[in-house]
């Protein structure tokens, strides 16, 4: 046994493991919540504007006690400090997230094997967030005046999951290595993979010679085909491909031994360049040459509800759907306008496994053990004194309670207001025009959107991931290719505005809202309505578009509340299935921009 893994019990401290603990059930209380799972009793209000809240268990004698304020979309915000759990009738610490779910198993509804797998995910959460606090955060301000790849590795994960680094799969050591808050740098290590198992596809500007001696170098290239020429391959029968070290370690010896023994997969050796882990834990960033594409890569862990591998079928198809979705934007003036930018996945390779390919209907974690994706770099798409940071930091709030947004606020010299409405023309209005206009249907949420910023304000937005995460309504789907149609995913037209509604609304403003009205001082109500005015602008700048603003109407009174915990604890669990799981639908919730306009009307 190598002892130096004993180092990595040193975020195990007690004051640290409390804190992420009572971290992670407030964040239970409120997303179980906000899903209709938990559902505490109101019991009054001991402080004015807070509410007081019991919530029972599964036992008479166990049950917490803690003090909120409401908010928009079913949203507590929580006070941490007022969470109180009482054993008969004695209070103790609120020190055990894992515990909070076994007292509350039957009151859940959760099956015995779901909550066994629920709990190790819970507990490697807890790890990872130890880490991140035993480490030290750093405060607003700093982050605020921090490059872009600090900041990445400052985030919390996923702010509406509450196992948002569950990560089963990885160990102590992995973690410290390979997450992205570890900010460790690395080298990709890489493989020739023969033609008869592998597929390389790029956009229509790039061939796979020219793409690899720029991504790698003439000379990198050379040596790595030498390495092919010694064993007496020929190297034009090979492409290149990126490997994570732990899915080499994991999945790929093992599980593609077949074709390692046949030489169908051979190891040539190290990248030159190092790169770092984004928040997307299997995307690379390229530290050497930041302006070199990002490189994405299969990593068969489990985590925030899905495997992280990549799907060869979807693989196949990535380049051509950015050179769609580029073709369809690129005579667009308004989006011009806009300045928004679309980071393509220009080049991909897939490889099929020879067994797992051949079974029809089999789980489909087993078909995505390797395959790499090449990203452009938003460093590209920059101009002078503009900077970048991933829209998901603006939910941070450091140790002393200040958040992000108010040191950016800060910077800028602009009052709250200003900054709220330069923020939202920028991030909603190219988003807003991809939907209408191009009936272009994607996730923008906080993780896969980047800020371009300019003395704190933010100008315009950059999007990425956009390929995986397209959906296609009756309309899109006739501008595409029928290949390309039958891997897209499908949704009905009346879900369709899920993806503003719930996608924006739910997943990022219901956060950002308290945001403002918590730790900057703007009042709630008036983010939803300077929301509602962002949204009327455009359709005022966009009027023959009218048709599609009431077939696809954001100011409907309720829409569909979705929810993503539940998936895991209820309807899902952890049992395999031929595609990735999605949410569940489960009653309405209130339109806060829609209410923000009824009020201004009846005031």
């Amino acid at each position: 046994m190598n002892y130096n893994n004993f180092d990595q019990i040193k975020p195990l401290k007690k004051e640290i493991w409390d804190k992420v603990n009572l971290n992670y059930i407030a964040k239970s209380i409120v997303e179980l919540m906000h899903e209709k799972l938990a559902e505490p009793a109101l019991v009054g209000s001991s402080t004015p504007g807070w509410n007081d809240y019991h919530l029972a268990t599964d036992s008479a004698a166990i049950y917490y006690t803690f003090s909120g304020q409401e908010r928009a979309l079913d949203y507590l915000h929580i006070d941490k400090k007022s969470i109180k759990k009482f054993v008969n009738g004695e209070s103790v610490a609120v020190n055990n997230a894992p515990a909070f779910y076994t007292e509350l198993q039957q009151t859940f509804g959760i099956k015995p094997f779901t909550l066994a797998h629920f709990i190790e995910e819970t507990l490697n959460t807890l790890y990872a967030d130890a880490y991140i606090h035993e480490k030290g955060r750093l405060s607003a301000d700093e982050l605020a005046n921090a490059d872009y790849q600090t900041i990445e590795h400052q985030m919390d994960g996923h702010p509406w999951a509450t196992i948002n680094k569950g990560r089963i799969g990885f160990n102590h050591s992995d973690q410290g290595k390979y997450a992205p808050e570890a900010a460790q740098k690395t080298r990709l290590a890489w493989l020739a993979v023969h033609h008869s198992r592998a597929s390389f596809k790029s956009i229509e500007s790039i061939s796979a010679f020219s793409f690899y001696n720029e991504e790698l170098s003439l000379k990198q290239v050379h040596d790595f085909n030498q390495v092919l020429l010694e064993q007496q391959l020929q190297p034009a029968d090979y492409f290149f491909i990126p490997v994570h070290e732990w899915q080499w370690n994991n999945k790929i010896v093992l599980q593609l031994a077949h074709d390692i023994a046949l030489q169908l997969i051979v190891p040539v050796g190290l990248g030159a360049d190092e790169y770092m882990c984004q928040n997307s834990i299997r995307t690379f960033f390229n530290v050497s040459e930041p302006k070199k594409h990002y490189v994405k890569t299969a990593i068969s862990i489990l985590n925030t509800s899905i495997f992280r591998g990549l799907s060869p079928k979807k693989l196949a198809i990535a380049p051509r759907v950015t050179q769609w979705a580029k073709d369809m934007l690129q005579g667009d003036e308004y989006l011009k306008q806009t300045r928004v930018v679309l980071l393509g996945e220009v080049a991909t390779v897939a490889y099929t496994h020879p067994q797992y390919s051949e079974i029809p209907g089999s789980p489909y974690q087993y078909q995505e053990f390797l395959g790499a994706i090449w990203r452009e770099s938003a460093e590209n798409y920059l101009l002078e004194d503009e900077t970048i940071m991933t829209m998901a930091s603006l939910l941070y709030v450091d140790d002393q309670g200040k958040s992000m947004v108010q040191a950016l606020i800060e910077k800028s010299g602009l009052d709250a207001a200003i900054w709220l409405n330069a923020y939202l023309s920028a991030y909603l209005k190219p988003i807003l025009r991809i939907f209408y206009k191009h009936a272009f249907f994607f996730s923008p949420h906080g993780e896969n959107t980047i800020l371009v910023m300019k003395n704190g304000v933010p100008e315009r937005i950059i999007i990425k991931d956009f390929v995986e995460e397209i959906v296609l309504t009756d309309e899109s789907k006739a501008k595409l290719p029928e290949d390309l149609v039958d891997v897209l995913r499908e949704i009905n037209d009346e879900l369709a505005p899920l993806f503003i509604l719930s996608g924006i609304f739910d997943a990022v403003f219901r956060y950002l809202g308290n945001i403002f009205h918590s730790y900057v001082g703007l009042d709630e109500k008036q983010f939803w309505r300077q929301v509602a005015d962002v949204i009327l602008a455009f359709q005022q700048e966009n009027p023959e578009l009218s048709s599609k603003f009431e077939k696809f109407d954001l100011f409907v009174p309720e829409f569909i509340r979705v929810c993503i915990n539940r998936v895991r604890l209820l309807t899902h669990g952890y049992s395999e299935s031929t595609d990735v799981p999605v949410p569940e639908l489960i009653g309405t919730l209130v339109n806060p921009a829609a209410e923000a306009l009824r009020e201004d009307v009846l005031a």
